[in-house]
């Protein structure tokens, strides 16, 4: 057996902590960008900007060759600095040829896409729309190479830096010129351009471009089920604001992108877990016992179950307020999707901790069977319900897609590596015992919503969900433990 050790636990808190912190403070900006554009831009003209982002997204997720975890997964295992400057290179290539094929059709497919979403499109912004998913495609590729070499607080100062960016030219065109959404576009091209020459200056490989295709072949046969899979994510991710968007208009595809608007924010902080878990959960599996695998999926499982399906707690007792809280009463109907969505955001990362972990241990294929039939499932609960149902009929549909996948990724990683039913299902069984007691109760008053978010925290305390273990880690890794007034704690939440 090879006898370097994978990666440390503490090493592995510490660098998801280090990474969430960059992006925490990207997201709050991102948030706050939101905010602004729905005060400062109709309905319509914000359906407008959010379906050309659903677009460049959807090229994006077609036109990836799987080169996005592949790419991190032998990065990362490489055994040398030759064999890391080949893959980079390699990938580089590869992704330039995605990028020019995928920004030809985007450019020729406008008729058909003016003919399918005419109502939810504006010609004009339809050409700005290579140019920003070619910029998107490649500082994506480029920051998963930054996470296979390990550095994940590059991606997280990197992303910081182009927020605070976007955020002040938002800013200046808002309040200083009253920009339309052309410029607002065009912003966030220039933001991906700064992303990618950092990107490419902080990658710590040398920059020697060749093409080899025995590299090739190895990318390519493990990134050709992931490339699947990336379409049949976007489909059972995106595809209730494409169907949206056919057959409601820009109007309801802005109130439905506003309920989702956290949940997706929610999904970004998610990233950065998942970057670091990934190349993670893959080397200890390569390079320690699978029993220390083992620990550190159930660990991670029940963890994104505890932290989102407080989350989606939150959103069934505060949804309204914080609706109109942040984007104004002109969106406050969308409250029920927003609580909705955010379940789905729970069931959805739940399964993509289960799936990212068949990829690190070998099996990439499953996965793209398994989204196979969340794809299809969403794609048609869409079709059906949205027109009888509307925009809770797109959140409805989303979700059962997610409901069918859940089980078939339990299913397929408990073949390959020791998954607890625990560490997912209680939290999952606890959250629906709650959910009926609010149905029950059904609060009015601020106290009592606080008092029911108070029972289900406790309740997590109580069965385990929640440990002194889990803080104690959160503490470690934080590094926190180093200041003063937290040397009282650390001793209390440690010891036996």
């Amino acid at each position: 057996m090879n006898q370097e050790k994978g990666p440390s636990s503490a090493h592995f808190v510490s660098s998801t902590i280090s990474l969430s912190t960059f992006n925490f403070v990207t997201m709050a900006l991102g948030l706050a960008g939101t905010i602004i554009l729905t005060r400062h831009l109709s309905t319509e003209d914000y359906g407008f900007y959010v379906f050309i982002l659903v677009l460049v997204s959807f090229i994006d997720q077609i036109s990836t060759l799987g080169l996005e975890m592949s790419i991190q997964k032998f990065i990362a295992g490489a055994k040398d600095e030759s064999t890391k400057e080949q893959f980079f290179s390699t990938g580089v290539v590869m992704r330039v040829a995605a990028i020019l094929l995928a920004s030809l059709v985007a450019w020729f497919g406008r008729p058909l896409l003016e003919m399918l979403f005419g109502k939810s499109l504006l010609p004009s912004l339809l050409i700005y729309l290579p140019l920003i998913y070619a910029l998107d495609s490649f500082q994506s590729y480029l920051q998963s190479v930054l996470q296979g070499c390990f550095r994940f607080s590059a991606v997280g100062m990197i992303n910081l830096i182009t927020s605070v960016v976007y955020f002040i030219i938002l800013l200046a065109l808002v309040y200083g010129v009253n920009g339309n959404v052309t410029w607002i576009l065009l912003a966030k091209a220039f933001t991906s351009l700064i992303a990618i020459i950092l990107a490419f200056v902080l990658i710590p490989i040398k920059k020697k471009f060749s093409f080899q295709p025995q590299v090739f072949k190895e990318l390519i046969k493990f990134g050709s089920p992931l490339q699947v899979n990336d379409i049949l994510t976007f489909f059972f991710q995106r595809i209730d604001s494409v169907v949206v968007a056919a057959f409601l208009g820009p109007a309801d595809l802005a109130l439905y992108e506003v309920a989702r608007k956290i949940p997706d924010n929610l999904r970004g902080l998610y990233n950065p877990f998942i970057s670091v878990y990934f190349p993670f959960i893959s080397k200890r599996y390569d390079l320690d016992s699978r029993e220390h695998a083992s620990d550190l999926l159930n660990d991670a499982v029940r963890f994104v179950a505890f932290v989102t399906l407080l989350g989606t707690a939150i959103a069934i007792l505060f949804g309204q307020a914080i609706i109109q809280f942040l984007f104004s009463g002109k969106y406050v109907s969308s409250a029920p999707i927003f609580a909705l969505l955010m379940f789905n955001l729970s069931i959805s990362l739940i399964s993509n901790v289960m799936g990212t972990t068949l990829v690190g241990v070998g099996d990439p294929q499953k996965p793209m069977i398994i989204n196979s039939f969340n794809a299809v499932i969403s794609w048609l609960a869409c079709v059906l319900l949205i027109p009888v149902y509307a925009l809770l009929g797109a959140a409805a549909g989303n979700t059962l897609g997610t409901m069918v996948a859940y089980p078939l990724n339990r299913f397929f990683l408990r073949r390959k590596i020791n998954l607890k039913d625990a560490a997912h299902l209680k939290p999952i069984a606890l959250f629906c015992f709650w959910g009926i007691l609010v149905y029950w109760v059904r609060p009015d008053s601020l106290l009592m919503k606080i008092s029911l978010l108070a029972v289900f925290l406790l309740a997590s305390v109580l069965l385990s969900i929640v440990t002194r273990d889990d803080i104690a880690r959160l503490v470690n890794g934080s590094g926190i433990n180093a200041w003063r007034p937290f040397q009282e704690l650390k001793i209390w939440i440690t010891k036996r």
